[in-house]
């Protein structure tokens, strides 16, 4: 029976202190400036229960200050002269964008929110959203801008004799995550089968992806009330519409997120 209750006791004991208590105290954007208008420190104490007219008239709020917030992005880095990434959650668009304009436009083909995003409130969610992301590195399968070596021939006759076909794609099973300021991770990955002997890169940038989750269980375990944990969204798109991406962001890009 003892053993039977501590091998109960265990998990429970982990689930609760190492993912339940961090969901609970966890803000996504603790270091940010902005506080939305009529707030105040005593938000969200107590708890006030709403008919079916008023909680569809909070969520028009809620959908309309998101949809502000969105619109404020886009005419901030409007006026910049650089590509910019717009991820539609809703729609399931994934959008380059250049002073306004739409330059490409990717359907996602499925998409997986972290459940962080469900329970943080509007008042904590609104100001982490209210600014754009900016990229601040990234883990890839495929280069960021290929490189071809050749050897420059000795002469016409035998520059004659070399091919003139286009050197082989690199690998094509394309997976990277691009980390953003505030906590957002970004993970892409083709839906496109694995091809057969250029799998090399893929089980290494996995194996660096399982280390990063191990590292952040080990983190939650020793601080739980830990207000850093990744805010992640994973996007799955063809595999030459992921290529298109990781290569046409610049290595700053900025990032504008609608919920």
């Amino acid at each position: 029976m003892i053993f039977f209750i501590l091998t109960l006791a265990l998990p429970v004991f982990l689930i609760i202190y190492g993912i339940v208590l961090p969901v609970k105290n966890y803000k996504p954007s603790p270091s940010s400036s902005i506080t939305p208008a009529g707030s105040n420190d005593t938000a969200g104490i107590g708890s006030v229960r709403l008919d079916d007219p008023q909680l569809a008239n909070v969520k028009k709020i809620i959908q309309k200050e998101n949809e502000k917030a969105f619109q404020q992005n886009r005419l901030t880095l409007a006026e910049k002269d650089s590509i910019y990434m717009v991820l539609d959650v809703p729609d399931s668009l994934l959008i380059l964008e250049i002073k306004g304009v739409t330059v490409k436009k990717t359907r996602i083909l499925k998409l997986e929110i972290s459940n962080r995003f469900a329970l943080i409130s509007h008042e904590n969610m609104l100001p982490w959203i209210a600014e754009p992301f900016t990229l601040e590195h990234d883990l890839s399968t495929i280069p960021k801008s290929p490189i071809v070596v050749k050897q420059a021939p000795k002469d016409t006759i035998e520059a004659a004799k070399m091919s003139s076909k286009p050197a082989p794609p690199d690998s094509t099973n394309v997976f990277y995550t691009l980390y953003f300021n505030r906590n957002l991770v970004l993970e892409i990955e083709q839906i496109d089968p694995l091809e057969a002997g250029a799998t090399e890169k893929v089980e290494n940038y996995r194996k660096i992806k399982r280390n990063e989750s191990t590292r952040s269980v080990f983190q939650m375990l020793k601080k739980p009330q830990q207000t850093d944990q990744p805010m992640l969204i994973k996007l799955v798109v063809s595999e030459v519409e992921a290529r298109a991406i990781y290569r046409a962001v610049p290595t700053k890009s900025r990032l504008i997120l609608k919920l």
